[in-house]
């Protein structure tokens, strides 16, 4: 998941000063930070009737891919079908169609998990404030 028109942005930031690049950094640092945090207290410690908490959070990894990018990673194998279900319960935001695709099972069997997002919000909640501290730090920076 990207948000909309950060690439932009970034790509300005990053011919400006290293100490702007820096800032930047940071709050991309930040808000990744912050997305592990909240996806791990939404992670369910229960589904299907199965002991998945443990696992399920250690595997939420938040990690720098390059240049002002981070990434939020839900690692188990499981993770997927828990955030968006299963069967004919299955939910996918918008947005998030792309990714989800990619598990899609076959339909040889049915099981209907029901979904129990914890990336999704933990990435939408952290968004709003990831663009509300860029938008104050280039109000600060007059640019």
């Amino acid at each position: 998941m990207s948000v909309k028109g950060l690439d932009k942005v970034l790509k300005k930031l990053s011919s400006m000063s290293k100490e702007i690049v820096n800032e930047v950094d940071e709050i991309m640092e930040g808000a990744s930070q912050n997305i592990e945090e909240d996806a791990k207290v939404l992670a369910p410690v229960y589904s299907g009737g199965l002991y998945v908490g443990g696992s399920l959070r250690q595997g939420i990894k938040a990690y720098k891919k390059g240049d002002l990018k981070y990434a939020v990673e839900a690692k188990e194998k499981y993770s997927a079908y828990i955030e968006f279900g299963t069967g004919g319960k299955v939910n996918v935001p918008t947005e998030m169609q792309d990714i989800a695709i990619q598990f899609k099972g076959a339909g040889v069997k049915q099981v209907n998990i029901q979904p129990q997002p914890f990336l999704y919000p933990s990435f939408v909640k952290n968004r709003t404030m990831l663009i509300k501290d860029l938008k104050d730090l280039l109000k600060s920076k007059k640019l």
